[in-house]
């Protein structure tokens, strides 16, 4: 009896065992479509793999079952999609560019046709119409081109003349647009100096920095000069000069930067608190940067060489000059220092941009600061590490090492000053 319960308990396992060996066994149709792995969304994986075909070392718990045929449909739908993303782009970038070219074209003719057209219709009508009976027909080539030669030799004088006719009947005025254009220009010039293009150029941008210069820089520079003229003139003294010039590169200059920081962040819509912090972050590299180049300038811009209705068109002009020069030692040190690293010239290197835009001189000074410290180790794949302590345009513990300019000043002053005299006397 115990023998026969073992037998049919036997037999039970070994039916049940091959119950579910046949369970387990893959079908035909099972055989022929075998199980794959693959991202939730094959989209994704085609942009991200440039679209190729997604790695099947993924999550378990995405497996599907699915044929080839299915999936080659959705991976030829997923390249479509992506390549409709990159024309989509690189159309939008084209509007970008014509609208950009648009743009500067429109204001390169206008400001050409102001500046020329009186001119230009002089010399037509000079070649249009006949000459006096009193010429001989035979000269009358060379008295027209001649002639032409002299008003176009003449234009850059007869256009201050008339800039320094106009500044007296409304100063504030012209002058504030004679800021806006300078920051306009300096601030395109940075922007170009980053390697921008007609596709990337922030146009809006350096509206906004003229814009600042518009209703900042240029009414207060108005009033600082006749106020710095009224009262720090000394009654001509040489070193009256000097003093303008110390006044200038510390209290004013630290105020007309806060003042230009706010007034592109009011622009922006930026938070207030923000732009304080990049006032305080910015207003030592700044006045560093000023200290290389502007007491010299001003050794003749605060003199009695320079009339006071001209002044700031001076001050302006040398703003363009100064942010042209920062840009090419900074673009030939950039491509010294890819040439030294055996990089291209279109390779990704450090920068500092500011969306809203800065003083464009003070942009090119801190991108250069962070290209060129040896200290920061400034490589793309370090970012985690990049320690901004180090910085090399930290307020230095001896001021006097940044300031020699202002101490160096002084004999260009007098000698600016006897010169001076030697043009009143003659």
């Amino acid at each position: 009896m115990v023998l026969h319960q073992k037998r049919k308990l036997a037999k039970t396992l070994v039916a049940c065992a091959l119950l579910t060996a046949n369970s387990l066994a893959p079908t035909p149709c099972q055989r022929a479509r075998p199980t794959a792995r693959r991202r939730t969304s094959v989209l994704a994986a085609v942009k991200d793999a440039g679209g190729d075909r997604p790695s099947t070392a993924l999550a378990a718990d995405t497996a599907v079952d699915y044929d080839d045929a299915a999936y080659e449909r959705e991976m030829k739908a997923a390249r479509r999609q992506a390549a409709a993303d990159r024309l989509a782009v690189i159309q939008r970038l084209n509007l970008i560019a014509y609208v950009n070219a648009a743009v500067l074209a429109f204001v390169a003719i206008g400001v050409g046709y102001e500046l020329l057209h009186v001119d230009v219709e002089a010399i037509l009508a000079l070649f249009k119409y006949t000459l006096p009976e009193d010429r001989p027909m035979e000269d009358a080539l060379a008295y027209r081109l001649a002639t032409s030669v002299d008003l176009l030799a003449r234009l850059p004088g007869d256009s201050i003349r008339g800039y320094e006719a106009l500044v007296p009947t409304n100063p504030v005025f012209y002058k504030a647009c004679t800021s806006g254009v300078a920051y306009t220009l300096g601030d395109f010039v940075s922007q170009v100096y980053q390697g921008r293009t007609l596709k990337t150029v922030d146009l809006a941008r350096s509206a906004r920095s003229g814009a600042a210069g518009f209703v900042g820089h240029g009414p207060l520079c108005h009033y600082w000069m006749v106020f710095m003229e009224t009262y720090l003139d000394f009654d001509g003294a040489w070193y009256g000069t000097g003093v303008k010039v110390l006044a200038d590169q510390t209290v004013w200059s630290l105020y007309l930067n806060a003042c230009y920081s706010f007034l592109i962040g009011t622009f922006a819509l930026r938070d207030p608190r923000e732009v304080w912090k990049d006032v305080q972050a910015t207003s030592w590299p700044a006045l560093r940067s000023s200290w290389r180049f502007w007491p010299f300038v001003h050794c003749i811009s605060f003199s009695h060489l320079v009339p006071l209705d001209l002044k700031l068109l001076w001050v302006d002009v040398m703003e363009i000059v100064w942010v042209t020069i920062l840009s090419k030692v900074a673009n030939d040190d950039k491509e010294a220092r890819l040439a030294e690293r055996g990089l291209e010239e279109d390779a990704e290197v450090l920068e500092v941009v500011e969306p809203f835009g800065v003083d464009p001189t003070l942009e090119i000074e801190l991108t250069r600061e962070f290209e060129l410290d040896a200290s920061l180790n400034a490589d793309l794949g370090n970012e985690d590490r990049f320690d901004e302590n180090k910085l090399s345009f930290e307020l230095p513990r001896e001021a006097l090492l940044a300031s020699w300019p202002l101490l160096a000043m002084w004999p260009v002053i007098y000698g600016t000053f006897q010169l001076e005299r030697m043009f009143v006397t003659a």
